[in-house]
């Protein structure tokens, strides 16, 4: 009876633990467009560039790297490999909420006169997930993508 048991469980234990994930949520095509003005509102490409072309420059340097090395990772970057991670974040978010935070971004953003102090849309899964890029970035995983 013990072994029944022990076998039972096994089983239903290794066929719950055997699920695949769920897909990332993704927005809807009007709140992707949202998305895409919140993205630029915030000059989150523009940070995303700044941040993983700093991250190479310093492994460069700490890794003494060949400028052909440092060159051809430089220009793996692609921030598009990285929206899905953007629209994931905001999928949940209503048209609504959207429409404010664009509106309320662009309102603080206007006072501030340089862009290294613009507000920039992140968290903790948007700073992780680029923690990730970089890291795969400068393995040079994404060394032979098309962009």
């Amino acid at each position: 009876m013990k072994n029944i048991l022990l076998l039972l469980t096994f089983f239903i234990t290794s066929s719950a633990l055997a699920q695949a994930p769920p897909p990332p949520s993704m927005p809807t095509e009007d709140n992707k467009i949202l998305i895409d003005k919140l993205i630029k509102v915030t000059e989150f490409e523009n940070y995303f560039n700044s941040y993983c072309k700093n991250k190479v420059e310093q492994t460069a340097i700490e890794n003494n790297w060949d400028d052909k090395k440092k060159q051809e990772i430089l220009k793996s970057i692609n921030f598009s490999q990285f929206t899905d991670t953007i629209y994931n974040n905001f999928a949940r978010n209503t048209k609504e909420d959207l429409v404010e935070t664009i509106s309320l971004i662009k309102k603080l953003n206007k006072k501030r006169n340089l862009s290294s102090t613009k507000l920039i849309i992140s968290n903790f899964m948007i700073q992780n997930n680029l923690e990730g890029y970089v890291k795969f970035l400068l393995k040079g995983d994404y060394l032979f993508i098309k962009k």
